[in-house]
């Protein structure tokens, strides 16, 4: 349980380039009550992040009209944390949060707990305690979105270990050869699986004047995304078709790698590649079902994330679960 009393909540904060979420969730992991602020960028950290903390104003002032007792305040970065400081150290989308201190901001403001976790380890800490990782004492999260996160839970635990493998892994390799990555390194996970990857894809299969019905989404000015490719695989169109057998072949090749390193229980796969949804999963299965007989394949599951795209929100919190 979240804490002892019925009412009890936490206060979740998942930052975002385009907007951020503020939320009071309860002891189950439900969302109770939600504010969006709008994301001020190329400003000050302080102008920046003063919508954030209006935001939470909201959540507490809701919290003490209901009789909630809240146990703390959870904040996710899409970036990297120091998470002795509770800083952020690189925050792409957001440079001028880069070093700022908002875990001392927070709780001077507030007189609360307080934990900042980057994105994907939030993502774990909500799968591991609300989700699909609940039964389980080794968990490994992989989010492939604009870049690819990985993140293990050990024993209740984010496992700090092996850094180059878990955090936002652009650069692991996963193939000797393929695209030529920003690091100057051939075949790393980025270039593989990122939805810039699958565009590229795209890209060159229309160059190769390869017949799609996607080539008339492109002409009504839509946006390429993974619902994108997801709705055409799901009509049947080849070349989405083709794109998911490429991704759940070299995503078999990263779960391989990670279940080599970290022999987890269960492996999630989370992020936007999950609109390929059944269609995606059932490949990647597939794929691990003719490979040569392994005791690491054996014990493990490959499943969905479940907590959708509140995951790394409402596992910000999920550290005041243990209190």
């Amino acid at each position: 349980m979240l804490m002892s009393v019925a009412k009890g909540v936490a206060v979740g904060m998942e930052i975002g380039g385009g907007q951020t979420t503020v939320a009071l969730i309860d002891q189950n992991g439900c969302v109770q009550e939600r504010y969006v602020a709008r994301t001020l960028r190329g400003r000050p950290a302080v102008a920046t992040f003063d919508p954030y903390l209006r935001a939470i104003d909201m959540m507490l002032q809701h919290a003490r009209e209901h009789e909630m007792e809240v146990l703390g305040i959870g904040v996710s970065v899409p970036g990297s944390v120091d998470s002795l400081t509770r800083r952020p150290l690189q925050v792409p989308i957001l440079p001028s949060l880069n070093n700022f201190p908002i875990g001392d901001l927070l709780e001077s403001r507030y007189q609360l707990p307080i934990h900042v976790h980057a994105d994907v380890d939030a993502a774990v800490l909500g799968e591991h305690r609300f989700g699909a990782g609940k039964t389980h004492q080794r968990l490994l999260f992989l989010t492939v979105n604009a870049v690819v996160g990985a993140s293990l839970v050990v024993d209740g635990q984010l496992e700090r270990s092996g850094r180059q493998y878990v955090g936002h892994v652009c650069h692991v390799p996963i193939a000797s050869t393929g695209p030529r990555c920003s690091c100057g390194k051939c075949g790393c996970i980025n270039t593989l699986i990122s939805i810039e990857a699958v565009k590229k894809m795209v890209q060159r299969a229309l160059r190769r004047g390869e017949e799609t019905t996607l080539t008339q989404r492109f002409l009504n000015h839509e946006v390429f995304s993974h619902q994108l490719l997801a709705e055409e695989a799901v009509r049947g169109d080849n070349l989405a078709l083709r794109i998911y057998r490429e991704l759940a072949r070299w995503l078999v090749e990263a779960i391989t790698r990670y279940i080599g390193l970290f022999e987890p229980n269960i492996f999630i796969l989370g992020g936007g590649v999950l609109y390929g949804g059944d269609l995606l999963l059932a490949q990647i299965r597939t794929l691990i079902g003719d490979r040569p007989p392994s005791p690491l394949w054996q014990m493990i599951e490959v499943v969905p994330a479940c907590l959708g795209g509140d995951v790394a929100l409402i596992g910000s919190v999920a550290p005041f679960a243990l209190l």
